[in-house]
């Protein structure tokens, strides 16, 4: 049985999701990442509307892991992935953050 975990973060550092997406699903674990990459550059087009749904959606994912991964590198959040480590931590899920290499405990 696998593990589920989500990753939440800024989309600007999709480089760093990628990788640690590759790194958990070679240990063993179902690995859930941001849909679209809006601050990466990838989706330009992208509106108020749709932000508020990839939200919504991201909440999703984090009611349904196991586990929460915050790609936080050099310890940056943005408001949106605050909102969502509150959720996080209002459904007592464990979270554990890549600025402070807690990724290579799982």
């Amino acid at each position: 049985m696998y593990i589920s975990v989500v990753l939440i973060g800024s989309t600007k550092f999709k480089k760093k999701f990628r990788k640690v997406e590759e790194q958990l699903s070679l240990k063993g674990y179902l690995v859930f990442t941001p849909s679209v990459y809006t601050q990466s550059g990838d989706s330009p087009e992208c509106g108020v509307e749709v932000k508020k749904v990839l939200d919504n959606a991201a909440k999703m994912k984090i009611a349904r892991s196991e586990i929460v991964v915050v790609i936080d590198v050099d310890g940056y959040m943005g408001s949106s992935t605050k909102e969502q480590v509150a959720f996080a931590e209002m459904l007592n899920k464990p979270i554990f953050y890549y600025s402070k290499g807690e990724v290579d405990r799982l």
